[in-house]
């Protein structure tokens, strides 16, 4: 975690909007108390985000995490110093689940509350489609099968993609991300695939294991888990008859398997300097080449036990860190280097030569064409293919970094860092096509909202906003979290708990549409809402809502929000915020903040509005469920209503307090209060739930007891964090956490 401010917010100009005014500028400058910010550029090296994560769960769990800041970044002109005290807020875990729940006196039964079932729905959920592509933090993962889909990994599926026919096959032999592929060389229909570690609810890691799925029939074999931390990276011998694999361990073990037999044929440690890539040669029995950080091994396998290692010589070149490499037709190595170089090692001499500088910044994909071309694709952006004679054809830029090239003769695949993939014809392109894949990429998402029509909304921290078409599964619409033009150069972490690289500004954990559909709502990670036009996601306004908050931290910033709505007369917009208040806005007066009810003594997690627009329920993280009466005709007399009871018939427009009477039984009984993130409700008939362990759960309506049954679906790699049905109850649609995914399930 970062630690402290690096400068102090500076007071408003003469004549200039304060915090507590309406509108903040559209074209924002946010370079105050969070300190100067890298924005989303990743270090080339980085490994996959939740390799580690098993210790972050133990941090969760009550292990000494690292303080959020350090004495030496305090002072006292910045707010701190010895008499300074930070207050945060009440953690469920101090208070204890089982022994305090401060929501029971707030559960009342309506007049007609139906009688508990405790048996399973008769509904049951099935995957319809996993929107999203894992570039962010992965090479080389993106392959064509033999009827020429697109194969690729996202959350814990392996996923087949029709590009003519716009349809999708997922396969699911894993239990968590799926981070490395690798395509059998003569059966196109054979990937092999990779995941990380598994986190049991104890905190410790099951190892992470290898499938070998076949698309075309569907079948899967699973190897035995005998790598640690994650599989990095695979790769098929030239005969296809044993699988190598690289582990995420301390020494980068591979292991060389049988794999039609899940037999363990040799393994050998690697080297403490991560493995990124191997391969087998197509011209020496039995030798394959790792490529990584700051090193390139030739391996040689005796057919048994023994697999020894020669390391390849710097030469001229020096030591330095490939993304990759493939095997020419002579056999000999083309490896794509850290400083956009395409070098050369002989098999033979294992010595290194410079063939071409073909990238600005590093090269992160290689592939060989079959006329002996050659395809690169970098940090810049680029791709460029090259001729048998490494002269440049033509070259495309796209968005971002590329991480994956694959081609089936006709057509180029690319794989970028945004989570997007491209067909390109091998013959040239003058400009980027629309990618056929589009998602979220960086932190995490939790922010969801059903439209009217056959369409949702997601946000991001990733300074994305999509509105996504249910039906062609496309997004229709895409927009920016801020569109602010000067953004500090780096930022010292604060507030939410993100892996984001993105300043808090450009993150988002909340959204909403407003009935009229004029406006989209966004909750940021720096405690503001910015609202935009949702027509053209231009944006209209931003509104600081970091005054309002009730808890007393460094400048009242990181007041994050991930709770909001309209209500439904479209007149004001409810936010929960971090600093324990509920924000009721103005929609007419450019969302000036009318009230900010403090009865909370948490952070607000979920709220909901009465269909007649005349009262809020909210929850927090001390687990209270509060319920307010919002006046008409003055907000600033709207309170809170202590009377749960006569509220106890009220129809509510939404139902997404997690902790409300007909879920007061949704956790599982080893499950803490935070275990269970997300709920809707459907037409009274049934529950669904997203919970800390990647899961949605389906459930009768209502559950009032622990013994009530559930379908239990996984799909997702992480919390889940948004559960919604759509508006005709036909699907299901959920997003997850780290895994940056949002499946949508249909309900069968």
């Amino acid at each position: 975690m970062g630690s402290g401010f690096g400068c102090e917010a500076k007071p408003a100009a003469k004549g200039a909007n304060t915090e507590d005014d309406v509108k903040d500028n559209v074209e924002e400058v946010d370079m105050g108390a969070y300190g100067p910010h890298v924005d989303a550029e990743d270090s080339d090296i980085d490994d996959f985000e939740n390799i580690e994560k098993a210790e972050s769960f133990m941090d969760q769990q009550g292990r000494q995490a690292p303080d959020e800041f350090e004495d030496d970044e305090f002072d006292d002109e910045d707010g701190g110093g010895e008499n300074y005290e930070e207050k945060a807020p009440v953690d469920e875990e101090e208070k204890g689940w089982m022994a305090v729940k401060p929501f029971i006196g707030a559960l009342v039964a309506p007049s007609d509350a139906p009688a508990n079932n405790a048996e399973l729905p008769e509904e049951d959920l099935k995957v319809d489609w996993v929107y999203g592509y894992r570039g962010h933090d992965c090479y080389n993962n993106l392959v064509y099968d033999s009827k020429g889909r697109a194969v690729y990994p996202m959350a814990n599926f392996v996923i087949a993609y029709d590009v003519k026919a716009h349809s999708q096959q997922q396969f699911q032999g894993h239990n968590d991300d799926v981070v490395c592929l690798a395509q059998h060389p003569n059966n196109k229909d054979l990937i092999a695939s990779g995941q990380v570690a598994t986190i049991t609810l104890s905190g410790r890691s099951k190892n992470p294991y290898i499938c070998v799925t076949d698309v075309g029939s569907g079948s899967i074999i699973k190897l035995p888990a005998c790598h640690k931390r994650a599989v990095r990276c695979l790769a098929f011998s030239p005969d296809g008859k044993y699988l190598a694999s690289v582990g995420a361990d301390n020494n980068n073990s591979i292991i060389i398997w049988d794999w039609e037999n899940k037999k363990q044929m040799a393994e050998v440690k690697g080297d403490v300097n991560k493995i990124i890539c191997i391969a087998w040669s197509p011209k020496e029995k039995n030798m394959l080449v790792t490529t990584g950080v700051k090193h390139v091994f030739f391996w040689y396998w005796n057919g048994s036990k023994v697999i020894n290692r020669k390391r390849g010589l710097s030469s001229s070149v020096g030591i330095v860190t490939y993304f990759g490499h493939k095997f020419d037709s002579n056999g000999d190595v083309l490896c794509a280097c850290k400083n956009g170089a395409l070098i050369k090692y002989s098999s033979s001499s294992r010595k290194p030569k410079k063939l071409v500088d073909n990238h600005k910044g590093a090269m992160f994909a290689l592939e060989v064409l079959d006329d002996g071309g050659v395809v690169t694709g970098g940090k810049d952006g680029y791709v460029h293919v090259l001729d048998s004679n490494l002269k440049k054809k033509w070259s495309i830029r796209l968005p971002t970094y590329i991480r994956s090239l694959h081609t089936n003769g006709t057509n180029l695949l690319v794989g970028n860092k945004k989570g997007e993939v491209y067909v390109l014809p091998l013959s040239g392109v003058e400009s980027p096509p629309e990618p056929i894949i589009r998602g979220h990429y960086e932190g995490e998402v939790w922010a969801l909202h059903i439209l009217q029509d056959d369409s949702f909304l997601s946000a991001g921290e990733d300074n994305l906003v999509f509105e996504w078409d249910i039906k062609s599964h496309k997004p229709t619409k895409m927009g920016k979290v801020s569109y602010a033009k000067k953004v500090p150069k780096r930022r010292r972490r604060y507030g939410v708990s993100t892996t984001s690289k993105f300043h808090p500004i450009k993150c988002a954990r909340a959204v909403a549409a407003s009935p009229d559909k004029k406006h989209i709502a966004l909750g940021r990670n720096d405690g503001k809402i910015a609202i935009l036009d949702a027509k053209t996601m231009k944006p209209v306004t931003t509104v600081n809502l970091n005054s309002k908050s009730k808890r007393k931290v460094r400048n009242q910033l990181g007041n994050w929000i991930e709770a909001m709505d309209y209500s439904p007369c479209g007149k004001f917009l409810a936010v929960g915020t971090h600093g324990m208040t509920v924000c009721i806005c103005e929609v007419e007066k450019e969302y000036k903040c009318a009230k900010a009810l403090k009865s909370h003594n948490s952070v607000i997690t979920h709220l909901d509005w009465s269909a007649d627009s005349k009262h809020i329920r909210s929850t927090d993280k001390g687990y209270e469920l509060l319920f307010f009466d919002i006046d008409h005709g003055d907000l600033t007399k709207s309170k809170q209503n202590p009377h749960a009871t006569a509220l106890k018939d009220l129809e509510w427009a939404t139902n997404h307090c997690v902790l409300s009477w007909p879920t007061q039984c949704v956790w599982d009984t080893d499950m803490d209060g935070s275990d269970v993130n997300a709920v809707d409700i459907l037409n009274k008939k049934l529950v669904a739930t997203g919970d800390d362990h990647g899961n949605v759960n389906l459930f009768r309506y209502p559950v009032l007891e622990e013994t009530n049954k559930q379908r239990r679906v996984t799909g997702h790699s992480a919390h889940v964090t948004s559960v919604r049905f759509t508006k005709d109850g036909k699907y299901l649609i959920s997003t997850g956490g780290g895994d940056k995914s949002i499946i949508q399930w249909r309900l069968v």
